[in-house]
């Protein structure tokens, strides 16, 4: 795994501050020693290396809502691709996720990166293995394509009213056409709900999928709009057609691509939304984005 910008700052009381104090409360909890942590990542969700453990633990908001639910899924979920023999990142034998000082905390075998970033026609043949293996036995979130982003519009602190209006009324309309228009080509069921290349990692004994989170069941095709959207972030034509091709299915042949494509538009703004009132770089590309998609335009976006 790689190292990630720092984005919040670590005076007294930030949420980073916040973060190491349930950090060390989260890894005494299950028998661990935080000690020497190394930060990977700090936007989205706050994640820690700890070296001399191989251990990774991933910090998220305890307030937000339906977040427990859904890192217990993915721990289960992972626990039972392990049993298939998928290459998923596995979770430690411990009882998670837990609650500590207003963090949910869940604890992931550490997985050295290997080499460049992985490329997106690598993906493809995992998530037609993900796709093929057999129903998951036990009962999965469905697919909730706005609950996400409506909650970080609602609470976004950085929004005027009118943009504000303008995403609600956009995600009315795209619900709208999601619900009542499009008919799904590939069958449900288990759906990883956030693949795209930056989350596998390359080790010596090949490819996994990490990130779990979001784990759910929906129609496949969700599984694949993110490398077609990746355009926005960059992705020729070259890398999303070969992703078509290692796959074997080509989603933007399909009728209801244009629709879920503007879904994954809109679900992209909830992590900016989310950290935008304490992040500058974060509210400028909030910015970019919204001019972007009240403008129509097709200009690039920019990674976190």
């Amino acid at each position: 795994m790689r190292a990630a910008r720092m984005s919040v700052s670590q005076g007294p009381g930030s949420l980073l501050t916040q973060a190491a104090v349930a950090l060390g409360h989260a890894c005494r909890e299950v028998g661990l020693d935080d000690a020497g942590p190394v930060l990977l990542r700090d936007f989205a969700g706050t994640v820690y290396h700890l070296p001399a453990q191989g251990v990774v633990v991933r910090l998220a908001q305890a307030a937000t809502p339906g977040r427990f639910d859904r890192l217990a899924t993915s721990v289960r979920v992972t626990r039972w691709l392990a049993e298939q023999g998928f290459p998923a990142v596995r979770p430690l034998n411990v009882k998670q996720p837990v609650v500590a000082e207003g963090f949910l905390a869940s604890f992931w075998r550490h997985e050295e990166h290997i080499g460049p970033l992985p490329d997106p026609a690598q993906l493809g043949p995992l998530l037609r293995r993900l796709h093929d293996l057999p129903p998951v036995p036990f009962e999965l979130p469905a697919h909730d394509p706005f609950g996400a982003v409506r909650q970080a519009i609602l609470a976004g602190q950085t929004l005027d009213e009118d943009d504000r209006h303008w995403l609600l009324d956009r995600c009315d309309s795209l619900a709208e056409a999601y619900y009542e228009r499009v008919e799904f080509a590939l069958p449900y069921g288990l759906t990883h709900g956030d693949a795209h290349h930056r989350n596998m990692i390359r080790t010596l004994g090949g490819f996994l999928l990490c990130d779990w989170d979001e784990v759910c069941t929906g129609p496949r095709e969700i599984d694949l709009v993110p490398t077609l959207h990746g355009a926005r972030f960059g992705l020729t034509e070259r890398q999303r057609s070969n992703f078509s091709e290692a796959y074997g299915y080509d989603v933007t042949r399909w009728a209801g691509y244009p629709v879920l494509r503007d879904v994954r538009e809109l679900q992209t703004l909830s992590a900016v939304l989310r950290n935008a009132h304490h992040d500058p770089g974060a509210r400028e590309e909030l910015r970019n984005r919204l001019d972007s998609l009240r403008a129509g335009d097709d200009r690039l976006w920019h990674l976190f």
